[in-house]
């Protein structure tokens, strides 16, 4: 289960910020944003930025 901030940074993603960029957004580091990115990946089991906005639109996850 994606946690709210992880389904944040995943809706972010498919906005195609980039992970400075989330950092900036979301008042966190770099280093944060990639660990929730690596979070998404692993719940969604996939390996990729593109991917885990596939996977979260075919389980209803973004809207």
């Amino acid at each position: 289960m994606l946690t709210p901030r992880e389904t944040e940074v995943l809706g972010l993603t498919a906005d195609g910020l980039s992970a400075p960029e989330f950092a900036e957004r979301l008042f966190v580091g770099v280093t944060t944003v990639k660990s929730h990115l690596q979070h998404v990946y692993v719940e969604l089991d996939v390996s990729g930025r593109a991917a885990a906005v596939a996977r979260a639109h075919r389980l209803g996850l973004l809207s």
